[in-house]
Parts: structure tokens; sequence; C-alpha cells
């Protein structure tokens, strides 16, 4: 269970980034410092391997294919950048691969070290290129999969490789495959530390109200807060909220935003009238676009961007809790 668990939110993070890095295709911007991290290559590689299992597996054998998957892993340093990013490379790739093998085949990912570059190759033995195609793959919206495709699978790769300094060579054999080769640049410091920029939990253990109606989303945030030693509690709406906060004291609530009968915002409301101190942290997939707009509803001390991370959590209880 932990395992799906942890797949499905790894999923939901990835999404979330894909999305964003979609409205900032155009504008080609660079990495930001406060998104990096030291990142294990090969541990991004299986976890994708393990994501994408459902498509190359159980998908591929429903349409009478059969896709043997082979994987070539040596040891590596790790690099820095953005794990999802990268994540999300190799999830076209693979997607990719297997779009060029309606018949079935071979795909193969390959890693090691070259010079100072971490090598990581994709290799199908599907239908391969024209030299034609070859040369215009990376073209934003330029597809052979007719109404299929959205000609953004590799340009989406292409513009990944450029954030990270990194270098994309696609070798390709009409009727024999096609193999994709990544460069990703190794630093010279491979101390974690330097790059995490992740705050330290708080001091003390707080008793935090958690409301809201998707259970995965409440045990993930549980699992988050009572790692930091925080004792957490879960209700499902704001009704089951307002009742639990007259029996006993809570140092913090976390509401959803969007709920039945009674909105986050309205909870918050009702939460300031009975207990003005209380603070309560608005849990939305909006908030990205409701910090960029300024907007923070009344009574609301803090707004967490759906889908949750750990060191976002951390991040805004620290700000919550140092106003």
């Amino acid at each position: 269970m932990t395992k799906w668990l942890t797949n499905i939110h790894t999923a939901a993070l990835d999404a979330a980034g894909v999305v964003k890095r979609i409205r900032e295709f155009s504008q080609q911007k660079q990495l930001a410092s406060d998104a990096l991290s030291l990142v294990d290559p090969n541990q991004l590689i299986l976890q994708t391997i393990e994501m994408t299992e459902p498509s190359w597996k159980d998908q591929a054998q429903a349409t009478g294919r059969t896709i043997h998957f082979a994987t070539d892993l040596q040891p590596l340093p790790f690099i820095i950048g953005e794990a999802f990013a990268i994540r999300e490379l190799l999830t076209n790739l693979i997607f990719n691969a297997l779009d060029a093998m309606p018949q079935g085949g071979t795909l193969t990912l390959r890693t090691k070290v070259a010079g100072e570059f971490v090598r990581v190759s994709v290799t199908d033995t599907g239908t391969g290129m024209t030299e034609e195609v070859r040369q215009r793959c990376l073209e934003p919206f330029f597809t052979t999969k007719g109404t299929e495709g959205t000609g953004l699978g590799l340009a989406m790769v292409s513009s990944i490789v450029q954030r990270h300094t990194g270098r994309l060579e696609i070798e390709s054999t009409p009727g024999q495959g096609t193999t994709v080769i990544v460069r990703l640049p190794i630093p010279s410091d491979q101390t974690p530390t330097k790059v995490s920029t992740a705050p330290s939990a708080l001091p003390r253990s707080l008793r935090v109200l958690v409301v809201d109606d998707e259970p995965l989303v409440c045990e993930i945030v549980k699992e988050f807060l009572s790692s930091d030693g925080h004792l957490v509690e879960i209700v499902e709406n704001a009704a089951a909220a307002l009742a639990r906060l007259k029996n006993g004291p809570f140092d913090l609530v976390l509401t959803d935003r969007a709920m039945p009968k009674m909105s986050g915002e309205q909870l918050a409301v009702v939460i300031h009238q009975n207990t003005p101190n209380l603070p309560v942290i608005l849990m939305t997939g909006f908030g990205d676009i409701m910090k960029a707009d300024g907007a923070k509803p009344p009574h609301i001390r803090g707004i967490l961007s759906k889908p949750i991370t750990e060191t976002t959590l951390r991040e805004t209880l620290a700000e919550v809790f140092r106003a």
C-alpha cells in the first residue's frame, strides 16, 4: 500500500511540474536555484520504470504486444537538477519508444559515466526514423503520429536537457530502431547539504487538525507531519472539524479549500470567531496562482499548494509560526 501511495503522490507532483513547465515552455527559463537538488540518476530511472510499468507491461500485453524491458545501470555520481523534470524526460523517452514498437520489441535503458557527464541512453527495436524525421523530431509540434500525437514529447525532452546544461543525441535507422542519448553534467561537489534549502522541522511538536475529504491527501500530510513529531488528527469535512475543535485544543488547522457545504475559507471565518488565535492554513491546487496574485482570504495564515511536498509543508509551517 505504501508503495502505491508513494507512486501516486510522485505522479501527482510530476504532473503539477509538467503543467508548470508547459506554461514556461516558450520562455525557455533557466532552472531556479531553489528547485535544484542533488539527485541519483539511477534512482530516478528505477522510479520512472516502475511508474510507467502499466504502459509497457499491462497495456502492451492487453493489445497483444510483448515489451521486453532491459536495464544496464552502472554506478553513477549524483547530478544537480530537478527530479520531476528528469523523470518527465525519461517518461517521454519511454513512451516514444513504446509508440515506435507497435508489434512489440525490446526497450533498453543504460547508464554510465562518460567523461564529465552521466550518459543515459534509451534504445528501442522499433520502426526507426528516416533522416528527415530525425532532423525534425525535436521541433515543437512536429509529430508523425497524426491526431494521436502532440509533437511536444521530444521537444520537452530537449528543453529539459538544455535547462540542465546537458547534451542530446539521437541515432536511428529505419526498420532497426532508435537510441536517444542524454548527457547530464556531473558537479564537482557531491555534498547534498550544500544544495538543500529545505527548512528544518519546527523545534516543538504541534497538534494539528487536518480537514480534507480526499483520503490520499490526508494520509500523505499525516505522514509528513508525523515524521517531524507532530500529532495529527484527520476529519473529512468542515462540520466534523468544528465539532472536533470543541472537544480539545489544537495548535493548527490545515484545511482543504474546496469542500461540500462549507469551504475552507468559510471554515476559517468560523474558526476565527470561536478561536481567534488558532492559525489556519489553506490547502489548494490554486495555491501558486493565489500567491502570485497576493490573494490571501480573511483569517487564512498560510496557503499550501497541492500537490503537497514535505519541503513546502515545512516552509509554510515555518512562515506561519515565525510570523
